[in-house]
């Protein structure tokens, strides 16, 4: 139990040291199938776009955080429209709380490769920005779950 919330303050000061670090130019959330993420991008390292992300889900006795980061190249559809594509990174834990013996495995922590694809609208009367992307994650290390399809809604604000 104190593992838990010490990889949970670990990962949350990375994530906010990663932010301080990168000159973020969006932060906000991403709401997706596999639960919420805290979520920034900026393209101030490459002339493209990184986005960097950090979710956590408990669903039924199984406790789940993830780390992502992308790299996607964004490009104009019409007017504030865009269409964004992109792959990268992610890793996982989980842990199931309730009765080891229902489960092969009461924790873990896997490495996915991810595939990110979709659209995104921003504001120009407000620093807001709404897209819709979904996302395929086969693991990589070690066997997890296959995510076929991760399909989320995220509103982030511009600066």
């Amino acid at each position: 139990m104190k593992m838990r919330k010490i990889s949970k303050l670990l990962f949350i000061f990375i994530f906010l040291c990663a932010m301080q670090s990168f000159g973020q130019n969006a932060i906000g959330l991403r709401l997706g199938q596999w639960g919420p993420d805290i979520s920034f991008q900026t393209n101030k390292i490459t002339p493209e776009r990184i986005e960097a992300d950090f979710g956590w889900s408990i669903v039924q006795n199984w406790y789940n955080w993830n780390f992502t980061g992308l790299y996607q190249w964004v490009r104009p559809i019409v007017n504030n429209f865009y269409w964004q594509a992109g792959g990268g990174l992610g890793v996982s834990g989980w842990y199931y709380q309730h009765d080891p013996q229902l489960v092969k495995e009461k924790e873990g922590i896997a490495l996915y490769f991810i595939l990110n694809g979709g659209a995104e609208y921003n504001f120009t009367e407000v620093p807001l920005q709404v897209s819709i992307d979904s996302r395929i994650s086969p693991p990589l290390i070690p066997k997890g779950r296959f995510r076929i399809i991760d399909l989320g809604v995220s509103v982030r604000y511009k600066f």
